[in-house]
């Protein structure tokens, strides 16, 4: 199997009852079989007050990681397909078997409590079923005849994404799956102007955090065991912030000067808006706009770092409803996408893309980027942002982009470290280095559409 075990504590065992394993389960078949959020299912689950949300978390997320893989070997190890109307066993067994193979709980528990589950499911007729097939699996664990399994689930993907990251990075695939199972690291951003990065570094050694510098961002830490926020010093002060190492590099590449008015759209949760503060709040004008829906949580990281920005509620593709009619020297287009490069940190969405969803997010993208462009002043300088590593998202947009406008002029992306693309940037996603996205930098030019 994959991946090293869990380190699931003494104290955390008593959590493993048959009521979690049935709520995890549960999740997986929503997840798997309906397409929904495993954020959004980890939240009720929080919500519902049950004990032992680590290790639902771990379980849950650690399942849909490895689905796939773990799915191959429920192949082999059944005769026949467990009836549809009953499927829940089917993802009752994943999860005994991603305990087995990926926490460090007895084997014992394992067993007792995967097996007490069926009741909790309604069907304790299928006691004797779950018990001998994870025991079987016991038994073969290392026996299994790998030779046929295909490539796919070898690497823990669906075929059908597998397939698509394959055909866009035939010669780093690998490299993007095998990132995209690892547990992501948590990392932080410092607010370089209430404190250094070595003083931070210094606070976190002191509260027995281990961290360590990012490569590329002159702002990050990554921690070396991830926390909730609530345990990170100075976090609710404001001298740090959680952002990934990539997301981190997007403001630096927009070549701030002073006395700029910049457009951060699709700004929520508000992690590059409070970047751009921290940066040029001095100088600069700064707006964030986003769905009504969204904007409370651009606001309530502005108050934490004690700082405002102008924050308007809108439809990025309706913007004569809330522009003010003062073009932007800058925009940064974080646009919705796949998610394709931050897989390791939401597993669920391995299964809730495919082709005509990617199409969808296409024209999406496409339409915004037509939409904030008028905004944009002559000179000004457009900055377009994914995470996401698939073509039809990022090099395919500005080409159509392109092949729409005359007034654009490509610019070369300095601050950010990558493989160079037809237009852009690709970061991958790494183990170490951040998540995957793509950046592309368009200055407008002086002369219309219509010259």
């Amino acid at each position: 199997m994959m991946s090293k075990p869990f380190n699931t504590t003494t104290k955390d065992l008593k959590y493993h009852t048959s009521d979690l394993l049935a709520s995890a389960a549960k999740t997986i078949l929503r997840v798997i079989d309906h397409g929904e959020s495993l954020d959004r299912l980890l939240d009720q689950f929080r919500e519902s007050g049950q004990s032992g949300v680590s290790v639902f978390q771990e379980i849950a997320y650690g399942t849909c990681r490895y689905f796939p893989h773990i799915d191959y070997f429920l192949g082999v190890l059944m005769k026949r397909p467990i009836r549809e109307k009953d499927r829940i066993l089917h993802f009752l067994l994943a999860v005994g078997i991603y305990q087995i193979e990926h926490m460090h709980t007895p084997i014992y528990a394992v067993l007792n409590e995967t097996v007490e589950a069926t009741s909790q499911l309604d069907r304790s007729w299928a006691r004797k079923l779950i018990n001998g097939v994870l025991r079987n699996h016991l038994r073969n664990r290392n026996k299994y005849d790998l030779s046929n399994m295909p490539e796919h689930q070898a690497n823990a993907f669906p075929k059908a994404i597998f397939d698509r990251i394959k055909a866009d990075w035939s010669e780093h695939y690998l490299e993007i799956v095998n990132a995209s199972n690892t547990r992501p690291p948590l990392t932080l951003r410092v607010n370089l102007n209430k404190i250094t990065r070595n003083k931070a570094i210094q606070i976190m050694q002191e509260n027995a955090m281990v961290c360590e510098a990012t490569q590329d961002s002159p702002a990050g830490l990554i921690l070396s065991s991830p926390v909730p926020v609530s345990q990170i010093p100075e976090f609710s002060k404001g001298m740090v912030s959680v952002q990934d190492e990539s997301a981190q590099l997007a403001a630096l590449e927009l070549d701030i000067d002073k006395n700029l008015n910049i457009l951060d759209a699709c700004a929520a949760p508000g992690g590059k808006t409070t970047h751009l503060i921290e940066l040029f709040r001095e100088n600069c004008t700064i707006t964030a706009v986003d769905l009504d829906s969204r904007c409370i949580l651009i606001q309530q990281n502005l108050t934490r770092i004690g700082q405002q920005a102008k924050i308007v509620a809108g439809d990025l593709l309706q913007p004569d409803i809330w522009w003010d009619g003062n073009l932007y020297d800058r925009i940064l287009l974080d646009a919705p996408c796949s998610g394709s490069g931050v897989i390791r940190r939401h597993p669920d969405i391995k299964y809730r893309r495919n082709l005509e969803e990617l199409n969808k997010l296409h024209s999406l993208q496409l339409s915004m980027l037509k939409s904030v462009w008028p905004l944009l002043r002559p000179g000004g300088i457009l900055l377009y942002v994914t995470c996401s590593v698939f073509h039809r998202e990022n090099d395919d947009v500005i080409a159509d982009f392109f092949s729409l406008t005359k007034n654009y002029e490509l610019q070369a992306i300095n601050n950010i470290s990558g493989i160079s693309t037809r237009f852009g940037v690709q970061r991958l996603p790494s183990k170490k280095h951040g998540d995957g996205f793509y950046y592309c930098k368009i200055r407008k030019s002086l002369i219309t559409d219509s010259e």
